[in-house]
C-alpha cells in the first residue's frame, strides 16, 4: 500500500499520515542518538503548543524536523495535550449536563413553601361564645365545684366572647388553655368590659392543632391570679 497521502482524506487524517511518514524517515536517516542540537523539553513544548512568540521557534521547528529524538518527543507532547483538552472538554459537558439535569429536576421552590401559609389564611374565622357566668371563679389552687356540665367548643380559628362571673372586673387579660397536666396548648390576650349583661372577654385563638379533649380555660389579669374554667374542645 502507498504511503502517499489520498485525496478526499479528512485535514486530520492527512495530517496523521504525514507524520507517519516523515517519523519513519526520519528514524532511518536522522537518529542523532547523541542529542547533538537539541534544544530544551519547554522549546518544544511551545512548538507543540503553537507559541508564535517563542525566542527561536523557527529554528526550534526546523530541528525537529531534521532529528528523531526530537521528533518523538514532539509527537508524545502533542498526543498528551490532544488527550488533556478532549478530557477538558469532556469534563466541562458533563458539568453542564448535570447543571442541566439540576436545573429541570431539582426541588420545586415557592410554591411548596407558600402553601402551607394560603391554606391558614383561607381558614374561616368563627365567631364563639364560652359563658362562665354561671361557675364560680375559684384560684387555680383551690377545688372547683362543677355546677352545670363544661361547655363545649369547637376546634377552629375563633374570635371568641368569654363571659365571666359576676364580679370579674374590667380589664386586660391572659387566657391560656391547659391540659389537665397544666400544659398550655394555646394563648392569646384580650381586654374584658361589661356589655350590659356580663363582663365580656374578647380574644382570638386558634385551637385547630390542638387535640380533642377536655382542658381548663387558665384566666389571669395583671392584678389577679389565675382563675380556671372547665372546656370540653370537639
Amino acid at each position: 500500500m502507498s504511503d502517499e497521502p489520498k485525496r478526499d482524506l479528512p485535514a486530520r487524517r492527512v495530517e496523521r499520515r504525514l507524520i507517519k511518514i516523515a517519523g519513519a524517515a526520519l528514524r532511518e536517516n536522522s537518529a542523532n542518538p547523541e542529542r547533538i542540537g537539541c534544544p530544551d523539553p519547554s522549546a518544544v513544548e511551545a512548538a507543540v503548543r503553537r507559541r508564535l512568540n517563542f525566542p527561536g521557534l523557527v529554528d526550534v521547528v526546523d530541528h525537529i524536523a531534521t532529528c528523531a529524538p526530537c521528533f518523538e518527543q514532539y509527537n508524545r507532547q502533542r498526543q498528551r495535550l490532544r488527550i488533556r483538552n478532549a478530557g477538558t472538554a469532556m469534563l466541562g459537558c458533563v458539568v453542564l449536563l448535570v447543571l442541566g439535569f439540576l436545573w429541570l429536576h431539582g426541588p420545586a421552590k415557592g410554591p411548596n413553601y407558600k402553601e402551607p401559609i394560603a391554606k391558614q389564611v383561607s381558614a374561616p374565622v368563627l365567631i364563639a361564645t364560652l359563658d362562665y357566668r354561671s361557675w364560680t371563679a375559684d384560684r387555680s389552687d383551690q377545688p372547683r365545684p362543677r355546677p352545670t356540665e363544661p361547655p363545649h367548643l369547637t376546634r377552629a380559628r375563633l374570635d371568641l366572647t368569654i363571659m365571666l362571673p359576676i364580679g370579674t372586673e374590667d380589664g386586660g387579660f391572659t387566657v391560656q388553655f391547659r391540659t389537665s397536666t397544666n400544659e398550655s396548648v394555646a394563648e392569646a390576650t384580650g381586654t374584658a368590659t361589661w356589655d350590659g349583661t356580663a363582663e365580656a372577654l374578647k380574644i382570638r385563638t386558634d385551637l385547630r392543632d390542638v387535640p380533642a379533649g377536655r382542658y381548663n380555660v387558665a384566666i389571669q389579669s395583671r392584678n389577679s391570679s389565675v382563675r380556671l374554667y372547665p372546656l370540653v374542645l370537639e
